[in-house]
């Protein structure tokens, strides 16, 4: 009974140290922020329920719910500080239950996360960035979970889990299928001699409970799209824009493309060049924008995209993947760093369209770019550490070498960290730490497991 109570005492202390930190930061730092189209998109959704074609509905929902009463964005700060507590707490829960780290490291590498520098600045962002890893925390802990015990309850929820955070991310797709299929494998591999009946089966009601939740999730999108079901209705835009570089008229057969795409590009045209591969999705006179015109059908424009970049891709397999390979590059320069950081921290001029929005939740963001504030400095200081963030595979690995003869669940942590950061890299057109968000958390479990080898005290 005394060891019960004071495991609780324990874990009611860090969870006050965690939220006095929070708070603290929030002091300092209130301010609500913005980063470019984005936050417009999530706004546009909350105040007038427009459902975008490219980001997350889910989130504009959510922005609409935590606003209603309040009528202002510190809500919305204040709730994706409470989501980053929780992750924290998560984070340490899984390094104690899993892999038997001592209470003092898991509660210091809480800590180390709850003061991340990412997790700090997009707390106080418009962004999906605060609720989607604390998902993602949540599939990692139901998913070890899982492979720990095989109880099917467990599976069924971490598919729940891989929807909603979807929902709020589409980029964590690939991490969740491969959770979907690995998982129950993983979890059966030491007794596939006795036969593949229980892994089989396992892997069956895995892979129905995806296409199930995810069918009801693109006709739910669909339904309120007024479009047929899909995930996303510019994945084609933005695969199409990735291999913009690599396009050529025979990549179609479509006769109006055709002279689409013979035309020159107009800002892809030096692959070196900041953000301009994007800008042939978002800007006018882009591949994009004249594919849209042509076709005056956005639907059938985006499939018809897609097909074309995954042609280009079967075609070049390897310069595609010598872009992904000079874009990861890109995190190694620091001139080009520095204009990154600047531009996910919110330091773009706000469009006026978004500024209209953000008045009606009595803010006057016309400021707001320029603001020195506390988060904004140290994210910026914070430049070698996303460099060391993309390489968080390499972090996993050593632990899994080091780990000695359980190493089932590291394993199943590799494989998560190296899909996410792979799929992140070869799918953007920039070096970008935001997205690579939620892999602190898995950076952070890394840390906390060798540092428990190293550092290893007395046994509790």
């Amino acid at each position: 009974m005394y060891r019960q109570h004071e495991k609780i005492v324990r874990w009611l202390a860090l969870t006050m140290v965690l939220s006095c930190l929070k708070l603290i930061m929030f002091v300092l730092d209130s301010n609500p922020q913005v980063f470019l189209g984005d936050s417009g998109t999530y706004l546009a959704t909350a105040q007038a329920k427009l459902i975008p074609p490219d980001r997350s509905f889910v989130y504009g929902f959510l922005v609409r719910l935590l606003t209603r009463n309040s009528h202002s964005l510190h809500s919305v700060v204040a709730a994706q500080a409470f989501a980053g507590i929780a992750t924290s707490l998560l984070v340490a829960y899984i390094l104690i239950r899993f892999f038997n780290t001592r209470f003092v490291i898991a509660a210091l590498a809480a800590i180390v996360l709850t003061l991340e520098p990412q997790q700090l600045l997009f707390e106080r962002f418009v962004l999906t960035e605060s609720f989607s890893t604390a998902a993602f925390a949540l599939l990692v802990f139901l998913a070890l979970e899982y492979l720990r015990g095989r109880r099917l309850w467990v599976l069924a929820c971490m598919q729940v889990a891989g929807v909603i955070l979807i929902s709020l991310r589409m980029t964590f797709l690939p991490a969740v299928l491969i959770t979907t299929i690995l998982a129950p494998i993983i979890a059966f591999w030491r007794e596939r001699k006795r036969g593949l009946w229980p892994v089989g089966v396992h892997l069956a009601i895995s892979v129905v409970l995806f296409a199930g939740l995810h069918s009801g999730y693109k006709h739910w999108y669909g339904w309120l799209a007024n479009q047929p079901p899909a995930y996303s209705y510019a994945d084609g835009f933005f695969l199409i824009a990735n291999v913009s570089t690599l396009v050529t008229p025979e990549d179609t057969d479509d006769a109006e493309l055709r002279r689409v795409l013979s035309e020159p590009l107009k800002y892809a045209t030096d692959f070196k060049g900041m953000n301009t591969r994007n800008a042939e999705m978002f800007t006018d006179g882009g591949l994009v924008p004249r594919i849209k015109d042509a076709l005056k059908d956005d639907y059938r424009a985006n499939i018809e995209s897609k097909a074309i970049a995954v042609r280009v891709i079967y075609r070049h397999p390897v310069e595609f993947m010598r872009m992904a390979f000079e874009t990861y590059a890109k995190f190694f320069s620091k001139e080009y760093m520095d204009v990154m950081l600047r531009d996910e921290s919110g330091m773009s001029p706000i469009d006026p369209a978004v500024l209209a929005m953000l008045s009606r939740y009595q803010l006057d963001a016309h400021e707001l770019p320029s603001m020195k504030t506390v988060t904004r400095k140290f994210y910026l200081a914070m430049r070698p550490y996303y460099t060391f963030l993309v390489h968080t595979p390499l972090v996993m690995l050593l632990c899994v070498i080091t780990a000695g003869k359980r190493r089932t669940l590291l394993w199943f942590l590799l494989l998560i960290a190296t899909v996410h950061t792979a799929s992140v890299q070869i799918a953007g057109v920039e070096p970008s730490p935001r997205h690579l968000h939620a892999v602190a958390v898995l950076l952070v479990i890394a840390g906390g497991i060798l540092v428990n080898r190293v550092w290893p005290g007395p046994h509790e």
